[in-house]
């Protein structure tokens, strides 16, 4: 009998896991490396986030930054520690390749990472649907559905019932290596 009473608490502890599996998500960026980057900030300050995608430009890669108030930023991964991390490719949730990640630093949740794309718009791997900064920096909304989220929490403040936005794992280890991803 206590073999059956640990099945049933194990079975009952999967699925209320908050963090999305929909897509995969992997983004590594070493902070140690890069102490005034707006990545940087956005790890050490409350409510300020950062939308993240991902290019290359003449073999390397390149982690493209911005913020709700227009900041832009372009950081080349020069060496091959930094490159190795996506040399299986690059995985950022809903947008692929191209997808994107908001991240930031809650008030009350520590560290948070979302998809770019809108969680009730995308239904496969695009980049048609993404999350828009609105006048308030911790709310984005989608332009197609016209949801708008919390950064804080994931959850819809306004428009139709449906997900919330969907969350990724992140981690700084005490060497300060960023990782995101499921």
């Amino acid at each position: 009998m206590p073999g059956v009473l640990f099945l049933i608490l194990l079975s009952s502890c999967s699925g209320d896991s908050p963090v999305s599996r929909r897509y995969p998500c992997h983004f590594t960026f070493h902070t140690e490396w890069h102490p005034a980057s707006m990545i940087f900030t956005a790890l050490n300050t409350n409510n300020y986030y950062v939308s993240i995608s991902m290019s290359v430009y003449h073999g390397a890669y390149v982690v493209n930054t911005s913020d709700p108030n227009g900041k832009k930023e372009s950081i080349a991964l020069t060496n091959d520690i930094e490159n190795l991390a996506y040399s299986s490719g690059i995985y950022l949730g809903a947008g692929g390749t191209n997808g994107s990640i908001i991240l930031g630093h809650t008030n009350f949740n520590g560290y948070v990472a979302w998809d770019g794309q809108c969680p009730n718009c995308a239904t496969g791997y695009t980049t048609k649907y993404p999350l828009q900064w609105t006048d308030n920096t911790t709310v984005v909304r989608c332009n197609n559905c016209h949801r708008t989220y919390s950064l804080e929490t994931g959850a819809i403040l306004s428009g139709n019932n449906g997900e919330r936005l969907m969350q990724y794992v992140v981690s700084l280890s005490p060497g300060g290596v960023l990782g995101v991803g499921n």
